[in-house]
């Protein structure tokens, strides 16, 4: 049963990619301008298309069937996105969403990015959603179910004051990348059943920071490499970990050597998972999550 799902997933993957090649050389810009819709943006554009959105505040509920398609803020953060139930409703592959300041009705109710799939649809394949400030959500991102959704990435994202920060479910042979993302003030930073997943590089100061199962092969650090990090060290490994107690493995561990990780690896309680490069901040002021708290009120 499960090599009829993964030839299925195979079969999927490679029409998605043609798909993508095959995109039209007439791909166009088009402008959103504020007092206008993205949803009628969306509707009008076509695969290959890019929608930039001029700096306003616009309504939430946005539907995306449309695949290879590109939806921006023109400057970052100055497109106000106000949702009064979910922001964005994805249905489509490689659709990308950057540089938006995305507020949500409050901390126990709707989705930011919500990626599914609906009738005429193919799923939310390889998605990527970039570069963020996203508070106020039951979940920031919702990700998963069989042949649903898979392979996204989240990427340099602020997600602050939400439930659950990455929650991925059934993702069977696909996996999501969670890379450079502050996670801060959530009950549950990541959520995680049965999803594969590569974690680095990230900011956590949640309640609750993972929530593993043991059924997926999730990765929590890459090879020491030369670079700034999240916490303002000089190489990339592992993720920071902390907690709004002050009492999380990044802020209570030592660097003694000043190379930006911790003197030993961090084996995350009850998972078996082991961050073998948790990283320490330069200063300690970087930990204080109501610095991403209060941005975007």
């Amino acid at each position: 049963m499960r090599e009829t799902k993964k030839i299925i997933l195979i079969i999927l993957a490679v029409l998605l990619s043609l798909q993508a090649i095959t995109c039209s050389a007439s791909a166009k810009t088009i402008y959103v301008e504020p007092g206008n819709s993205i949803q009628k943006a969306v509707d009008n554009s076509h695969s290959g298309d890019t929608i930039i959105v001029k700096p306003g505040t616009y309504s939430g509920d946005i539907k995306i069937s449309t695949a290879n398609i590109t939806i921006e803020s023109s400057s970052p953060y100055k497109a106000i996105i106000k949702a009064k139930n979910n922001a964005f409703n994805i249905y489509e592959s490689n659709v990308v969403i950057k540089d938006f300041d995305i507020r949500g009705p409050g901390k126990s109710s709707g989705i930011c990015f919500s990626f599914d799939r609906i009738e005429g649809t193919n799923g939310a394949f390889y998605c990527t959603v970039q570069n963020n400030k996203i508070s106020n959500f039951s979940m920031a991102a919702d990700i998963g179910f069989y042949m649903n959704s898979g392979s996204e990435s989240i990427l340099n994202n602020e997600i602050y004051n939400c439930e659950t920060g990455v929650y991925a479910f059934d993702l069977m042979f696909q996996t999501i990348t969670v890379s450079g993302n502050k996670i801060t003030n959530c009950d549950n930073g990541l959520y995680l059943v049965d999803a594969p997943s590569t974690i680095t590089n990230n900011m956590f100061n949640n309640t609750v920071n993972v929530n593993f199962d043991t059924g997926a092969v999730n990765i929590l650090n890459t090879t020491k490499t030369t670079g700034g990090n999240i916490v303002g060290g000089p190489y990339i490994g592992g993720n920071c970990w902390a907690t709004p107690s002050g009492r999380g493995f990044s802020q209570t561990h030592s660097d003694k050597n000043r190379d930006g990780f911790a003197d030993e690896p961090y084996k995350l309680e009850g998972s078996g998972y082991v961050d073998y490069l948790p990283l320490i901040p330069s200063k300690v002021s970087i930990l204080n999550f109501s610095n991403f708290s209060a941005q975007g009120e």
